[in-house]
């Protein structure tokens, strides 16, 4: 009996002992994905992303009147299918400064008429600076600015003859500012994927026309001088990867 008792008495003794350092244990492994978050220990360095989605637009081309053509920019495109590439550096878990190259596929309004090929795209680029909040060590809400310039193109071909003519024009200008904002979920400590929105708020500035028959080429650019605003609100998915 004497003996039985001392048994379950060592048995408490260490169970008690071997509690404290367990917990220990696995404070210390959530502890570590906390820290590695943010990419590294001190929460900072080099990150790439992507982002893919379909954006919309609003506003006018210029704000002068024609009774022929729309100034719309709705009117011409409808919509956009961009793919975008970022770089940046995290100076800390939160404050993120970078630069961004965006490339799209704008469709048209209306439909090419025949025995004409039709296509137009859409480059953006600029800076962005970004916060994130850190939620939780797995949820990572964040917003960001932008500013930038964008450059909305469409091109026209036909074959006449033996003759190839093609005809470019292209609309730029600033983007003054863009909201953006977004969800990252963590699938690893580095990389994160989730939704985004952006909000761009822009002003297109001059036009430009090249054409080529064949024969001989053309290239006419002047500024817009009636501007009006525009924008873009794109919504999709982006992935970025810490270093």
């Amino acid at each position: 009996m004497k003996s039985r008792t001392q048994w379950m008495l060592c048995s408490l003794s260490f169970a008690l002992a071997a509690s404290p350092a367990l917990a220990e244990e696995g404070e210390d492994t959530d502890s570590s994905y906390s820290d590695d978050a943010g990419g590294s220990s001190e929460g900072g360095g080099f990150a790439l992303g992507l982002r893919a989605g379909l954006g919309v637009p609003f506003g006018k081309f210029t704000s002068a009147e024609s009774a022929t053509t729309s100034n719309k920019v709705s009117d011409s495109f409808s919509a956009a299918i961009p793919l975008q590439l970022e770089a940046g550096y995290f100076f800390n878990p939160n404050i993120y400064v970078g630069a961004y190259f965006q490339y799209g596929i704008l469709t048209l309004k209306e439909d090419c008429p025949d025995g004409l090929d039709c296509s137009a795209s859409q480059l953006r680029f600029g800076a962005n600076v970004a916060y994130h909040f850190q939620a939780t060590p797995k949820i990572d809400p964040w917003v960001g600015l932008g500013i930038g310039y964008e450059i909305a193109s469409q091109s026209t071909s036909a074959t006449v003859g033996n003759a190839e003519i093609d005809l470019t024009a292209n609309v730029k200008g600033l983007e003054f500012v863009s909201g953006q904002g977004g969800v990252d979920f963590r699938i690893t400590p580095s990389f994160s994927v989730g939704p985004y929105v952006t909000y761009t708020l822009g002003q297109y500035s001059s036009i430009s026309i090249s054409g080529d028959d064949g024969n001989s080429e053309s290239d006419d650019s002047t500024d817009i001088e009636e501007k009006a605003m525009h924008s873009w609100l794109y919504g999709g998915v982006r992935m970025q990867m810490r270093f």
